[in-house]
């Protein structure tokens, strides 16, 4: 867990060319950061924010928007690579340091030459801060004014007396439903068991996703809406990690929020919940599921039900199956088993019936990029930590989400990894299941490696297949 110490250094960056590589909010924040100390900026981008064009049209930044070209680094003093593209990233990477150009990946903190500090300046003064536990939103954004004499030791004992601060108080951003609590919980208690030392308290909120209920999530904005106001938060600093379930996260996460650990892996099966004191489903009514990747497999299992969105937390959702809305409900067997609610469960359907969405039973703790995380050391599961980062590769090569409903679940067995896809072909409605074998150690790459062959393989050919 513990990341690499930088050393500081202040830099003219005045005449220098600065290259930022994407459009979307991430670079806006770092061309934002970096016109407090320079005009020469190139932000290259075939789409980009309104900000970016306005900055563009105003003449405060040289926009191209363009797909990036190697010789857009000729000159280049540094180059930040912000696009959701990881091979781009990578490839950025690759040609900056046979360049000898510095580089900051945005999606990946182990290539990065430097990292953007936390700032504050005051006239002529400029404090930069990204130092070991040290949350410096709350120093540098919210400052309090400044003695009259700003004297390096003033900043030092400000900083230090911030550090302790920080260090024995840690907030933790969860949805408020009774299950993210738990969850939330679960790692608050981890913390407070291996460092008694520590005080550790959640801040609880209400989501977009959670707010809207009355459409299914293809609809409004895809998983992203769950953890919006729970990434806002960490990078406001009104906390300084979130919990989230893995499968609820979106493929494409910020690179200045990180993703820490992964918790060992609960049930990931599905299951089928039917109203209490009912022992089969009512062919008249239909079954409740919230997600196009369950509805996909369901049509096989109950071919003659219908099968109706639902959405709500978890109680919300029992209660309108127990009202008679529903004969049935599909969800995950670990939410229920961390609610104590396992006695609900009526059927378990196998990783070969119905494909669990990736990163299913595993919860996920989420950070910044410029804090170290030490207490954490011993949470993070190696088997899980595989197993999910391949199954997220998978669904992120084929741009799978709420409104492609891939699927994939991996195994750990000994130093391999098996993994299952499921690719939908949506000219025709068709769905395909596949595997691989390799290395754990090569998860990612798997998972990549999974989802190309069977795109190459089924997306042309026109046969075969399970249809919706």
């Amino acid at each position: 867990m513990k990341t690499k110490r930088y050393f500081p250094m202040f830099i003219d960056l005045s005449d220098k060319k600065i290259v930022v590589v994407g459009g979307g909010n991430i670079a806006t924040r770092r061309v934002r950061t970096l016109l407090q100390f320079t005009r020469n900026i190139t932000a290259i981008a075939p789409k980009c924010t309104m900000e970016l064009q306005e900055l563009g049209k105003t003449g405060y930044v040289n926009l191209i928007t363009r797909p990036v070209k190697r010789s857009d680094f000729d000159m280049a003093y540094m180059v930040i690579a912000a696009t959701n593209d990881w091979k781009l990233n990578d490839e950025i990477y690759r040609v900056c340091k046979e360049e000898g150009i510095y580089v900051n990946v945005a999606d990946d903190k182990s290539k990065c030459d430097f990292y953007f500090p936390g700032i504050y300046m005051k006239d002529e003064v400029v404090v930069g801060i990204t130092a070991s536990g040290l949350d410096h939103s709350r120093f540098c954004s919210r400052p309090k004014p400044p003695a009259r004499s700003w004297h390096g030791s003033a900043v030092k004992k400000k900083i230090s007396e911030a550090g302790v601060r920080n260090m024995k108080n840690i907030r933790v951003g969860s949805r408020e439903s009774r299950l993210a609590v738990l969850q939330s919980e679960m790692v608050r208690d981890y913390i407070k068991t291996q460092h008694p030392e520590l005080d550790v308290e959640i801040l609880t909120m209400k989501t977009t996703g959670d707010k809207i209920l009355d459409r299914t999530l293809d609809k409004v904005g895809g998983k992203g809406l769950f953890v919006k106001e729970l990434d806002k938060a960490l990078l406001d600093g009104r906390t300084m990690l979130s919990v989230h379930s893995l499968k609820d996260m979106p493929m494409e996460v910020p690179g200045e929020l990180p993703l820490l650990a992964f918790s060992k892996r609960e049930d990931p099966r599905d299951v089928l919940v039917l109203p209490e004191g009912v022992s089969e489903p009512d062919l008249t009514k239909p079954l409740g599921c919230s997600s196009l990747r369950r509805t996909l497999q369901l049509k096989e299992l109950y071919p003659e039900m219908e099968v109706k969105s639902i959405r709500g937390n978890l109680q919300t959702r029992l209660r309108k199956l127990d009202n008679g809305e529903y004969s049935g409900l599909i969800l995950a067997a670990a939410g229920l088993k961390r609610l104590g609610l396992e006695k609900r469960i009526c059927r378990y359907f196998s990783e070969d019936e119905i494909l669990p969405a990736a990163g299913q039973g595993i919860l996920a703790v989420q950070g910044r990029q410029d804090l170290t995380y030490d207490y954490l050391e011993g949470y993070r599961d190696e088997k899980a930590w595989f197993a999910g980062s391949a199954e997220r590769a998978f669904v992120k090569y084929l741009n799978g989400g709420c409104s492609s409903p891939v699927a994939a679940y991996g195994v750990v067995e000994g130093d391999e990894l098996f993994l299952r896809g499921l690719y939908y072909r949506e000219c025709d409605g068709r769905y395909f299941k596949d595997s691989i074998r390799g290395p754990k150690a090569e998860s990612e790459k798997l998972g990549r490696d999974l989802a190309k062959r069977m795109q190459d393989m089924y997306e042309n050919d026109k046969t075969g297949g399970t249809s919706l």
